[in-house]
């Protein structure tokens, strides 16, 4: 359970949360922001217009987010780009593999 935040640091960290669990629920997310239920549901409310964050009622149901999403503060700066792409100059070929997904799953799609 965290110490309150402000709400923009709560609204971001239930973002982050459901990137990495993908659901959950309303009680779940009130216990780990330590806050009301009514309070999580006005948060999910706001991030559901900024997010493809979604709900679910009955079995199965709660609070989603759309697997595909990341944030943008999960994507790699250029720099940290470059310094892969360079490794992958003395890596074994396995090793190219495994920095060619990282730079895929973490770089920003270039138009």
């Amino acid at each position: 359970m965290l110490d309150k935040l402000c709400i923009s640091e709560r609204r971001a960290r239930i973002i982050d949360y459901l990137i990495v669990n993908k659901q959950s629920t309303y009680i779940e997310l009130a216990a780990e922001f330590n806050v009301t239920v009514g309070t999580i549901g006005r948060d999910i409310e706001y991030l559901s217009t900024v997010a493809p964050i979604y709900t679910k009622q009955g079995n199965h149901g709660g609070v989603y987010i759309l697997p595909e999403y990341r944030s943008h503060r999960y994507y790699l700066s250029d720099s940290e780009e470059v310094c892969l792409c360079r490794l992958m100059k003395t890596a074994s070929s396995d090793e190219c593999k495994i920095l060619r997904g990282i730079i895929a799953k973490f770089t920003k799609g270039r138009g």
